[in-house]
């Protein structure tokens, strides 16, 4: 194991406390990383919070750990009189394609609280990593017999959707409310729930809909639409209908969520993803759709911190590419899905281990270079020296110089001179 995979892993492991968590809660923290104990059965790990924000109104809680998916958790409520309830045994929710889980107690009728405690017993070893409060404001309204909306055709093809019976879904548990408008598109991401392909994808999307139906007690998944890494995109509940996505504007507002976690606290690395080409293609694309389909001008795409302000979603990886974002989608409305600017992309995958690729966009033919360098600043290998036509363009860097052999892993830059547009990211190669 390199020095630098072994330093990526500490990170993982170490770093990774108060990091972004649900889209579906209130988020709080706890005192520290509790107090781990050894018992006959392996550990036992527990924690409390002592300040509980007095301005929601509170009706249960969740915990993300990483560990051992088969542990118990068990959650107490101290009440405003200083009466802690009894233990109340949290349901489990695995965390497809990754170590984590989640811990979720609800409790629609629970009086106001002061203070929170947690206890975990493990065969193996179990770390906290985020906590959140599940907030009344947020609970799905009654449901309201609104007439369907007559819908335009689009002039906009809809793009290769996957249908509920694909990745599984559950029946909504009651009657969804039709939306009596349209006006509002939103941007989330997961705060987890990573997949780069289709089974991931349908994994990660069936995941989320048993936490939001049977931890936070809603309806059906939250979510109108689902994109995962690999630019799949996958049918939520029905766009037609009310949605459970943004607590106090979900009228008129069709959501959408892109797996992965996108807002990289200064110590953790797992939710350092940066949005793929095949992610934000498929979202310009997406939200087009949507808004020549419901009349929804692409000026009004949020992510969900610009609501309220409680939230980091769909974080600092995403939030600063909405302006861009809107503007490519009305160019889409208008012509189409020809290239409209000189970009590049973040690699995919990064990390990588064998081989990545490199995306950018050419709105009309021109001279490009592309160069990886190492830390130092010279020169690996020149992949790319020629006049192209435009498009989308992509690169495979299978890892060697220009010698034809495999560089050391390490951190490496990679420049593209694209006509007179130049611009360098940086990718990690790792062993």
């Amino acid at each position: 194991m390199t020095i630098l995979y072994k330093t990526l892993v500490l990170l993982m492991l170490n770093g990774v406390l108060f990091g972004q968590f649900l889209d579906a809660v209130f988020p709080i923290e706890f005192d520290g990383p509790g107090q781990r104990i050894r018992i006959t059965s392996g550990y036992r790990l527990s924690g409390s919070a002592l300040q509980i924000p007095s301005e929601i109104g509170i009706e249960g809680l969740s915990i993300r750990f990483l560990g051992d998916k088969n542990a118990k958790v068990w959650f107490q409520f101290l009440d405003l009189n200083g009466n802690w309830s009894e233990k109340k045994a949290a349901k489990i929710f695995s965390e497809p394609n990754s170590d984590r889980f989640i811990a979720s107690v609800l409790d629609e009728e629970m009086v106001p609280i002061q203070a929170i405690r947690y206890e975990v017993e493990s065969k193996e070893l179990v770390q906290l990593l985020s906590a959140g409060l599940y907030d009344k404001k947020d609970r799905e309204p009654s449901f309201v017999d609104i007439p369907r909306l007559r819908i335009k055709k689009s002039g906009v093809d809809k793009p290769t959707v996957i249908p509920r019976s694909e990745w599984g879904a559950k029946p909504p548990k009651y009657d969804y409310s039709n939306h009596p408008y349209f006006d509002k598109m939103t941007v989330h991401h997961a705060a987890g729930w990573g997949a780069t392909s289709v089974n991931e994808g349908k994994a990660a999307v069936k995941s989320i809909q048993e936490f939001h139906q049977d931890g936070r007690g809603w309806s059906d998944i939250g979510y109108h639409f689902v994109v995962d890494m690999g630019g799949n995109i996958y049918q939520g509940r029905p766009e037609t209908v009310l949605g459970a996505h943004v607590g106090g504007a979900n009228t008129g507002n069709i959501g959408v969520c892109i797996l992965g976690c996108y807002h990289p606290p200064e110590t953790s690395i797992l939710c350092m993803d940066e949005m793929t080409y095949a992610t934000e293609k498929s979202l310009i694309h997406l939200y087009a759709w949507i808004s020549d389909t419901y009349g929804v001008e692409p000026k009004v795409l949020k992510g969900h911190r610009d609501y309220f302000g409680t939230t980091s979603c769909p974080g600092d990886n995403v939030w600063p590419m909405l302006p861009q974002m809107r503007a490519d989608i009305s160019l889409f409305i208008l012509y189409g899905e020809q290239p409209t600017r000189f970009a590049l992309f973040q690699n995919y995958p990064n990390p990588f281990n064998a081989a990545t690729t490199l995306h950018y966009d050419l709105p009309e033919p021109s001279s490009v270079k592309i160069t990886i360098f190492d830390i130092l600043g010279r020169t690996v290998i020149q992949l790319v020296n020629q006049e192209q036509h435009f498009g989308y363009k992509k690169i495979v860097w299978n890892g060697k110089n220009s010698a034809g052999n495999l560089v050391a892993p390490g951190i490496y830059l990679y420049k593209a001179e694209l006509g007179s547009h130049v611009e360098m990211k940086k990718m990690i190669l790792i062993k």
